[in-house]
């Protein structure tokens, strides 16, 4: 007995060194290893070179700096009489004391007027931020200007109830979903906004950034996996369909991104770049934000849809690709009802004060059908949600493929 004991345990053996010869987190690693690079290099690509906007308030002469309001000593705030929400109008002086910069701990008088855009109503013990402006020659601080509230601690406050209730919610699944936002944000704002300034059509660079956000923030979150690939297959087919439809949308409707609608005139400071000699290009910035605004919601669909898959199958290792399918279809179509529903109501809500302003100008179904606004926000919602419903079928087609894969050993017991 011994002897016939003996072959088997030293066939079996070395099984296990090899098994285990390549930890599971390796490969992870070395994907976010070189995407990390990659993201890297863009990033310091992009702030290489001084870029200066001229549309920015701050320069050598004008600083933004912190204040305290230390007492008011004019005051003509009164409510409108005209203003159905008690907006007050009037005007005031304020003694405020620097908090920062040159000439922190210095006293200056501040006129300041109030109204409905001008800013709320100031109070002895306010921090405020203002506009600090030099005199060119002495460099001397010739006025103080109010410029806005401090808001930077109650930012800073909610940002930090949002972190801690992802964290206790979510625990490590959480604090990763938190690294894979912040890579987006900076993907966003640090690499395609000064990218773009420098020239770079927005529409590829959109994509490019779009793709190694979506393959760092899946691998951060669930490593490598047939779960991980279908996401992130799904999800590139997806974004790429929505932008893709877009385009087509853009051409039937004759839309451009110069027909953007422009309530504190955007895009004419865009095109007023473009005339100050910077190589900033506008057309493809309705296809990049319809990129953008869609890859969220199909990383949801393409993620649970993935996960949905290799649940079905782990629970049912018998399922083949055509059973896979069929389930993982009548969960997608659940899901398209409400994501959806979901991406129309969020450009509907971000633009609902427009929305009002269109309704209480009185169109006519012809003169709001025909309308450049209405169109853009028509292409914008439906490219959205195409993108969306396109990646049910995508991550069911992939899920299905990978996951179900017959096991030759059930076959033969089968």
């Amino acid at each position: 007995m011994k002897r016939k004991n003996m072959p088997t345990q030293a066939a079996s053996a070395p099984e296990t060194p090899l098994r285990r010869s390549v930890p599971a987190w390796l490969p992870s690693l070395l994907i976010l290893l070189c995407t990390g690079v990659l993201f890297l290099i863009l990033f310091f690509n992009a702030r290489e070179g001084k870029i200066y906007n001229p549309i920015l308030l701050q320069d050598e002469y004008h600083t933004v700096e912190k204040a305290e309001v230390l007492n008011i000593s004019y005051d003509t705030v009164e409510p409108d009489p005209y203003s159905a929400d008690g907006v007050e109008k009037g005007n005031q002086r304020a003694l405020v004391r620097l908090r920062s910069g040159e000439f922190a701990g210095q006293t200056q008088e501040m006129y300041y007027m109030i109204g409905y855009f001008a800013g709320p109503k100031l109070a002895p013990g306010d921090a405020i931020t203002v506009l600090q402006i030099r005199d060119e020659e002495t460099g001397a601080l010739q006025q103080v200007t109010y410029f806005q509230y401090d808001r930077i601690g109650p930012v800073l406050l909610v940002l930090g109830l949002f972190v801690l209730a992802v964290v206790i919610v979510g625990g490590k699944t959480g604090l990763k979903s938190l690294l894979g936002l912040a890579v987006t944000v900076v993907a966003l704002i640090w690499i395609f906004c000064p990218m773009w300034m420098k020239g770079s059509a927005p529409l590829p660079l959109a994509m490019s950034l779009c793709a190694l956000v979506t393959v760092m923030s899946f691998v951060i979150l669930g490593g490598t996996s047939k779960k991980i690939l279908c996401a992130v297959l799904a999800t590139l087919a997806g974004v790429g369909m929505a932008a893709g439809f877009g385009a087509l949308a853009q051409h039937l409707c004759r839309i451009t991104s110069f027909n953007l609608y422009d309530v504190n005139g955007e895009i004419a400071e865009l095109v007023t770049l473009q005339s100050r000699n910077y190589p900033v290009r506008i057309h493809g910035l309705l296809s990049a934000g319809i990129l953008i605004a869609s890859l969220g919601a199909v990383m949801d669909v393409a993620m649970s849809l993935s996960s949905a898959v290799a649940e079905l199958k782990q629970v049912n290792p018998g399922l083949g690709r055509r059973a896979l399918w069929r389930s993982a279809m009548n969960i997608g179509r659940d899901m398209v009802g409400t994501m959806t529903n979901t991406l129309i109501l969020a450009l509907v809500g971000s633009s609902l004060v427009t929305v009002l302003r269109l309704w209480a100008q009185g169109p006519t179904w012809r003169m709001l059908l025909t309308s450049g606004y209405f169109a853009v926000e028509l292409i914008s919602a439906v490219a959205s949600s195409i993108g969306v419903i396109l990646a049910v079928p995508l991550a069911a087609g992939i899920g299905a493929a990978l996951f179900g894969m017959k096991n030759k050993e059930r076959t033969v017991n089968n």
